[in-house]
């Protein structure tokens, strides 16, 4: 430990703070790094460009994942890093916690959305039941259709960085029901609605 923060693991001639400050001590000087924020991230995640001999062009970090990497531990698998306050751009220590995906995922739906909609998935079907669409069901709850079709169906909308486009994956694998594959559809002249089983 420096007299201005701990050693980055991997990169010794850098330290970050338990602010989640960064600092690189090349050529025997100190300066601190100024954070970027990151384009690909649609939390707005902070990130820094640390250099070493495996990385002579530099790498980007998440900061939140230093800090906690530094001062906590070794994140562990299917954990990710949560910022308590929200705020991406403070990285302190005492702002910071591993959580699981689904939780993540289900406080910043809360934050954004202002409601978290998973917990309000029975009372969806039986609106979709009644309207006959995603649509409708959106218009009635004041939300984007996509969310309540993705809702009722068990999904989640994220980013797969190989192959570098937005997917859908099972949402909660405690669920199985039918409404997992099942759509609601008008079959008939006289306008009569029938559920059949979506492939």
């Amino acid at each position: 430990m420096s007299n201005i923060g701990t050693q980055i693991k991997g990169y010794e001639r850098y330290v970050i703070t338990t602010k989640g400050e960064v600092y690189s001590l090349l050529h025997n000087r100190r300066r601190k790094l100024k954070p970027q924020k990151a384009t690909q991230s649609k939390k707005g995640y902070y990130q820094v460009r640390l250099f070493n001999e495996e990385n002579p062009t530099g790498k980007l970090q998440y900061i939140h994942r230093i800090v906690y990497e530094t001062f906590v531990g070794k994140i562990t698998k299917g954990m990710e890093i949560d910022h308590i306050d929200t705020d991406t751009s403070n990285n302190s220590i005492d702002n910071i916690q591993a959580i699981s995906r689904r939780s993540n995922i289900k406080k910043y739906n809360t934050t954004r959305y202002g409601m978290d909609m998973r917990i309000h998935r029975d009372e969806l079907i039986k609106d979709y039941q009644e309207l006959g669409t995603y649509k409708a069901v959106g218009e009635k709850w004041n939300k984007n259709q996509q969310v309540i079709y993705r809702t009722i169906k068990n999904l989640t909308h994220y980013y797969c960085t190989k192959a570098k486009k937005f997917k859908t994956r099972i949402f909660d694998k405690n669920i199985n029901d039918d409404w997992m594959n099942k759509d609601q559809r008008y079959k008939n002249r006289f306008g009569k609605k029938k559920w059949v089983i979506v492939e």
